[in-house]
């Protein structure tokens, strides 16, 4: 549409600046337009009428099994008052409905609307004696002949009222009688239910949506496919959470999970099985966002290969917006990232207004010069079906199907179409709900229920179609181009993080996985809790990088002009790392060498010798910051002090060899001393050949004492 680029850029300039202001609230649209079935309950009464069963559910006069038409129902007295005087009856007009448009009129009259009763059974006493006390509740069974309502094929509208002795109007339940099939073709009908993670796919959130009683989300879902025929749209993320939390999860939790996973492929055992791309993405708000063709591409690889274990019929390329509404914008980008198929329906692929049927549920739209296979859900069988999450909804939700499907039948009875019914993502049908509807519409003799494979082999009708559009309150419910920003640099910094460990750490796919939830469609609507989400991911990321870091110590002293200064790498992963170690001295006392890239093993430490050169003495503070290959920061950078004295080295050197001069010095003079001592103490010859006389004594002692006078008198 020529004006979807400047809507686009208002509605992402407000959707930007609501997340940056931390968050906004965002009423959501119901998630099919519901037309609740039961509008015409007259919440203005102060009686509320609730249908417990009708019988059959599709009459027929001349059948004695099904001459009679019974119906159950409920009153309560939700006002403040006791009421006396109750009585009820069952009103229907005898002519059927002619066109879809008035089936939902009747349902969405107000509770004064006249009901124009052409048949009514008799009056039933309510309550004890006609009175119902505030907050009181009692149930009624009405009769009505069938042949009261004459020979007329189709739905006839119908209605539980109660009313007061006056005559007054107390409550009303408005519903459809149903006659039997004329001998026409059936019109087929597919139902195509959703099986996705949501906001939690934590093991804990599965588990809830198990429910340890079986009346989880996830389990009812599973049962209201239980015929082979229902077609799944399934998020990969579900399974592969699922099997993760059954695999590495203990306790009760994981126990839950296992079983249901289990039950899954058992069920989804030759089913036909759309899958979406992981995380089940917003395309509205991926189609917005400069990021979104690397996020929906990453979304889709992620997916691939996911569901093969579960043994269906799995058809890839699959785009389902939100609430089956999108674009030409939309279309396009799906099928640029390789969608073929599309899931839409007849108020964004809206029917020539001239047309007086309904059309089969498939058309051919194209989008970007690419012809997609479209699946064209009808909207108004898909919000009924919606209602069936109510239990108190059920059986206003089959007759007002059956109706639907009886007049579709008869606009043109000899040309059997299609029809496509899609449940909210949301959906969580009361239980038994589903299971019952498929086998009573299928019973009724007007429908028969088809695969999603045999209504993908139905020729396009081409019929007139609007091009597609977008509703504006749809749009404005995607989420935000700056939460999607926001993801897009979280699934960033884990490449970034992938890098330095070559993609070995199974943590990193859990960090994409989660990362790409947070795209999901499950958001809207909750848009209010996606900041705490997002910080939530980036805790995550921040305790995997913080496995890697840089070990602390005590100041370094640096006393020679070249050194080199010891960096300990910490990795306590079980994963080997490989990081960049990068120093920046805040001063220009010290040049610091560069540093090789360095591989740390897992769970170890290593030591880095940086050689590091002193220019200057004085204090010198060392950041040290460890990056990816990549280039990105791992952690916070850490503070090494040193304290640089370059010229301690030299007055070191002077001080020893000082020392070692004088020791030299201090050995000479001893040695010269020591030997004068000796050459004075030895014994020296006389001229004569006598030994020469020592001071103050004799000639020695050796050999005996002689008396020189004696000897010089001999002589």
């Amino acid at each position: 549409m020529s004006t979807a680029p400047t809507r686009r850029q208002l509605l992402a300039g407000l959707s930007g600046a609501a997340v940056l202001a931390g968050g906004t609230r965002t009423t959501t649209p119901s998630p099919t337009g519901s037309t609740r079935t039961g509008t015409g309950d007259g919440d203005e009464l102060p009686l509320a009428v609730v249908l417990l069963d009708v019988t059959p559910a599709a009459y027929a006069a001349d059948d004695p099994g099904r001459a009679t038409i019974t119906v159950r129902a409920r009153v309560r007295n939700r006002g403040a008052e006791r009421l006396e005087g109750l009585r009820a009856r069952l009103v229907a007009q005898r002519s059927a409905a002619v066109a879809r448009s008035a089936l939902d009129r009747w349902a969405r009259a107000d509770g004064s609307a006249s009901t124009r009763a052409g048949a009514a059974s008799e009056e039933v006493v309510v309550g004890d004696g006609g009175a119902l006390a505030a907050g009181r509740q009692a149930e009624v069974v009405l009769t009505l002949p069938a042949a009261a309502l004459g020979p007329a094929a189709g739905a006839h509208p119908a209605a539980v009222e109660v009313s007061t002795a006056g005559g007054g109007r107390a409550g009303i339940a408005r519903t459809f009688l149903v006659s039997a099939p004329p001998q026409t073709p059936r019109t087929l009908l597919t139902l195509l239910l959703p099986l996705v993670a949501g906001r939690d796919a934590s093991a804990e959130g599965l588990a809830e949506a198990v429910g340890a009683t079986g009346d989880g989300r996830l389990r009812r879902l599973l049962a209201a496919g239980a015929d082979p025929r229902t077609a799944w749209a399934v998020d990969p993320a579900l399974v592969a959470a699922a099997r993760s939390a059954a695999s590495g999860g203990t306790g009760e939790p994981a126990r839950l999970v296992e079983g249901w996973l289990a039950d899954l492929r058992t069920a989804a055992a030759d089913r036909d099985v759309l899958a979406l791309p992981h995380g089940d993405p917003d395309l509205v708000a991926l189609e917005r966002s400069p990021d979104g063709a690397a996020l929906l591409a990453e979304a889709t690889t992620a997916g691939q290969g996911v569901l093969d274990e579960l043994g269906a019929r799995v058809r890839t390329g699959l785009a389902w917006p939100a609430d089956q509404s999108a674009d030409t914008d939309v279309l396009a980008f799906a099928a640029g990232a390789g969608a073929r198929t599309v899931v839409l329906d007849d108020d964004c692929l809206a029917p020539d207004g001239d047309l007086t049927y309904t059309p089969a549920g498939r058309a051919t739209p194209t989008a970007g010069g690419t012809a997609l296979t479209g699946l064209v859900a009808d909207r108004t069988a898909s919000s009924v079906l919606a209602d069936a999450a109510d239990a108190d909804q059920v059986v206003l939700v089959r007759q007002r199907l059956l109706a639907e499907v009886a007049t579709t039948t008869l606009q043109r009875p000899s040309d059997p179409r299609s029809l496509l019914l899609v449940a909210p993502r949301s959906f969580a049908p009361a239980p038994g709900a589903v299971e019952r509807l498929v086998s009573d519409l299928e019973d009724s003799g007007w429908a028969r229920w088809q695969p999603l494979s045999q209504l993908l082999e139905v020729p396009d009708p081409g019929v007139p179609r609007s091009a597609p559009t977008l509703p504006a309150a749809l749009a404005r419910a995607a989420l935000p181009p700056g939460h999607v920003a926001a993801v897009a640099s979280s699934l960033g910094a884990v490449d970034d993080f992938a890098s330095a460990l070559g993609g070995d750490e199974p943590a990193l796919a859990d960090q994409r996985r989660a990362a790409l939830l947070l795209l999901g469609v499950s958001w809207r609507g909750h848009l209010d809790a996606l900041p705490a989400a997002r910080t939530r991911l980036s805790e995550s990321l921040t305790a995997l990088t913080g496995a890697v870091g840089i070990a602390g110590g005590s100041v370094r002293n640096l006393a020679a002009e070249r050194s080199e200064l010891p960096i300990t790498v910490v990795n306590e992963l079980g994963v080997p790392v490989q990081v960049d170690l990068v120093l920046r001295p805040r001063s220009p006392r010290v040049r610091l060498d560069a540093v090789p890239r360095q591989t740390v093993a897992a769970r170890s430490q290593q030591r880095v010798a940086v050689p590091v050169r002193a220019l200057a003495n004085g204090s010198v503070v060392v950041e040290a910051q460890l990056r990816t290959p990549a280039g990105s920061p791992l952690g916070d950078p850490v503070e090494v002090d040193l304290n640089v004295r370059a010229d301690v080295e030299g007055w070191i050197s002077a001080v020893v060899g000082g020392g070692a001069g004088a020791l030299l010095l201090l050995g000479l003079v001893r040695a010269v001393r020591r030997g004068r001592r000796r050459v004075d103490e030895a014994e020296h010859t006389d001229v004569g050949g006598r030994p020469a006389e020592r001071p103050g004594g004799g000639a020695g002692e050796a050999g005996g004492s002689a008396e020189p006078s004696a000897a010089a008198g001999q002589g």
